[in-house]
């Protein structure tokens, strides 16, 4: 039986899509074109009427998403990130990047592709699964990046419960591209019914259709394993400022720990960790992925036999468990600190190393004519 992929338009802005589809273990992902977004990941559990468990931190009104800055479930384009005050240098030309954060650039400027309408290029479906691929693109010189650039973003739900996305861009002129995925998990689960705020703080009893609170568990709660050896360590600003062993540290994510035990251990903490918990209020850090050469340039025909697990995520009452597979130097790691429900859902943003162009300029991959950018992320979740 073909996997089914539903379309429904925005009322209001007729070129907002959403696409929705079911596996048969029930598990609905939606997308829209918002910023070729992910708007949604819940386990189904009741059709009539549609209720559901939210995954992932979502919001039921396209404004409320944008006046947030969660950037939730958006592709983040031209830049994943933040990128410090110089700007990028490429080839030895310099380019000044416009400033969207005090000094800096986040997430590739104010006119970034998170919160514009991509277009709908395909559609397809099969019997275990469906694809969505998403274009936009940008002129040159827009917030400060050469080059006129194509990007296209493409989704592929399989029956199994994986979420593969890929990412592609091409530009005329040499230029810095850097794509990635901003979606926030709480695999316990938020409950809500079809039409009503996923974040509402009420469940219902399926059998009497009472309605009683329900207690949110923290997205600390979870477990978290990362396959990296290795930390950023940030400045205030949040841009990172060197490299150091996780070995020791409460950075240290190499076997599953959850990640409230991690932030509020009763062990001495260094005044350093410290201050860079504070700071973030919790993590936003990047982790550079082990087995990982930075030299490897991840183009051309072999580039998707680079993948591999970056970390697992896994919800210790229901052992939902998220594996996210990636090519990506480095995953980012925010606990959501600065969200409005502080550390309800983090994030993990599979992406270059933040600030590469600045910091390590040897390891930057340039997009051009000959050198699409390319990358994948596969989300498994069981």
């Amino acid at each position: 039986m073909t996997m089914k992929l539903e379309h429904y338009v925005d009322k209001n802005i007729k070129s907002r899509v959403r696409f929705r589809t079911i596996s048969s273990m029930g598990l609905m992902v939606e997308l829209s074109t918002l910023g070729a977004g992910i708007q949604n990941i819940a386990l189904i559990i009741s059709e009539d009427p549609l209720y559901f468990l939210n995954l992932v931190l979502s919001y039921p009104d396209d404004e409320q998403l944008i006046q947030s800055g969660s950037y939730a479930g958006r592709t983040l384009c031209p830049n994943a990130g933040r990128i410090s005050s110089p700007g990028l240098s490429i080839h030895g030309q310099h380019f000044p990047l416009e400033a969207n954060e005090g000094r800096n650039q986040l997430h590739g400027g104010a006119h970034n592709l998170s919160f514009s309408d991509w277009k709908v290029a395909e559609t397809e479906t099969g019997t275990d699964f469906v694809r969505v691929t998403f274009t936009a693109s940008q002129p040159d010189g827009m917030d400060g990046y050469p080059g006129n650039r194509e990007y296209s973003v493409s989704y592929t739900i399989e029956d199994m419960g994986c979420i593969t996305i890929n990412y592609c861009a091409v530009s005329d002129r040499p230029t810095y591209i850097n794509m990635s995925n901003h979606t926030y998990w709480n695999l316990h689960g938020i409950k809500a019914i079809s039409g009503e705020d996923p974040l509402s703080p009420y469940e219902v009893d399926i059998t009497s259709g009472n309605r009683h609170t329900h207690r949110m568990i923290s997205g600390l709660d979870q477990l978290l394993e990362i396959n990296a050896n290795n930390v950023m360590l940030n400045k205030d600003d949040h841009l990172p400022s060197g490299m150091i062993p996780v070995s020791g540290t409460p950075f240290d994510f190499r076997t599953q720990v959850s990640l409230g035990q991690m932030l509020h251990s009763d062990q001495p903490i260094d005044h350093v960790f410290h201050k860079q918990i504070k700071t973030a209020r919790g993590y936003n850090h990047a982790y550079l992925l082990a087995k990982t050469d930075l030299r490897r340039k991840f183009r051309g025909v072999n580039h998707y036999e680079s993948i591999k697990k970056a970390c697992t995520l896994q919800d210790p009452f229901s052992h939902r468990k998220l594996t996210l597979m990636t090519d990506a130097q480095a995953i980012v790691l925010y606990s959501g600190g600065f969200l409005a429900d502080p550390s309800l859902f983090i994030a993990l943003e599979a992406q270059d190393i933040p600030d590469v162009c600045n910091i390590l300029p040897e390891y930057m991959k340039i997009t051009d004519r000959d050198h699409p950018f390319q990358r994948r992320i596969r989300f498994h979740i069981g």
